[in-house]
């Protein structure tokens, strides 16, 4: 699994991101600001952030970092957590530390700046993240102590040599896409950390209709057989009320999503079993159209006596075999 990306700042101007959407893009990254006062914010955020949203592409944020200490981390932690407002993201927060006055400040040092950072921004409910270049990440951190953290490498070449685990490679940045007048970094997301878009609640509203009975394909056939209105306007209301946050336009994927929501058994205490066969926890929840986004699925491994939940392969193939077994509990 691969997910072509981009990240951005103020210096990529005002995006077109249906656009960028249509080009092929599955997710963004904006840059929030710069070091740790409040008026370091990035000026294009808001705007990006927005129209991201609103174009239904995912995104995650990163904090360009000055700090030259602890305590500086610990301020650029707090000043990003301001500026985010407790908005929703799909992607971490991640620390960008490349900065040339920090190079020299030893390699505890920064390491014990990015656990600052990440740890506040965790305790804040995201997921956190750090990026740096291969040579920082092999020479200058020390990665051993931020296994728990995803890791966002740049490395400008054809192949990716850096042996680390990682999330997200950047690849270059010099690449062109629709929507974006000069160049922009460009990345590919290997691991699932991201949720497709959609923030959708882990218990449904009491007005939502039960299709846990109706075994057809087709959204208005299932919603007449239990007496409810199938007109369009009546399915994009409900589509809303189901908690997807992309605009209905009546699509075969939205439909079926929309489907597979209703169709769980919501008064059970566990998850309904499927016929997913796969091996991704994400698709497994996708598939009976539960919210897969890491924050929802650290709920639900904290339901299943799963505890720090990180999204490790260990972690999720617990929940996975629990989700087969139709054992998975619940997120409250």
């Amino acid at each position: 699994m691969e997910y072509r990306g981009i990240d951005v700042s103020k210096y990529q101007g005002d995006i077109d991101f249906k656009k960028v959407k249509d080009s092929g893009i599955k997710f963004i990254i904006t840059r929030i600001g710069y070091g740790q006062y409040e008026d370091q914010i990035d000026p294009k955020f808001e705007r990006n952030y927005n129209l991201a949203k609103e174009n239904g592409l995912p995104i995650g944020v990163y904090l360009y970092s000055y700090a030259l200490n602890i305590e500086d981390a610990r301020k650029e932690a707090e000043v990003t957590l301001k500026w985010l407002k407790d908005r929703k993201l799909n992607l971490p927060v991640y620390y960008d530390i490349e900065d040339k006055s920090q190079v020299n400040l030893g390699k505890q040092t920064l390491t014990n700046m990015c656990k600052e950072f990440c740890m506040r921004i965790e305790e804040a409910g995201y997921f956190a993240g750090v990026y740096a270049n291969k040579y920082w990440l092999t020479t200058i951190l020390d990665t051993a102590q931020l296994e728990n953290y995803s890791i966002w490498v740049a490395q400008y070449a054809e192949e990716n040599t850096y042996k680390g685990t990682y999330d997200i490679w950047q690849y270059t940045s010099v690449g062109t896409v629709d929507g974006i007048d000069g160049y922009v970094d460009m990345n590919i997301l290997y691991k699932d950390i991201i949720d497709g878009g959609t923030e959708v609640p882990s218990e449904p509203l009491p007005s939502l209709p039960d299709l846990s009975s109706y075994t057809g394909t087709s959204i208005v056939d299932a919603l007449k057989s239990v007496g409810y209105d199938s007109s369009f306007e009546a399915r994009r209301k409900l589509y809303a009320d189901a908690g997807f946050t992309d605009y209905y336009i009546g699509s075969a994927v939205q439909n079926m999503n929309l489907l597979r929501r209703l169709r769980a058994n919501v008064n059970s205490e566990y998850y309904p079993k499927s016929d997913y066969k796969g091996y991704s926890i994400v698709d497994a929840l996708k598939s009976i159209g539960v919210d897969s986004s890491f924050e929802n699925r650290r709920k639900i491994a904290s339901k299943n006596g799963i505890n720090n939940y990180k999204g490790t392969m260990l972690q999720n193939i617990k929940l996975l075999n629990l989700f087969k077994d139709g054992k998975l509990k619940r997120a409250v």
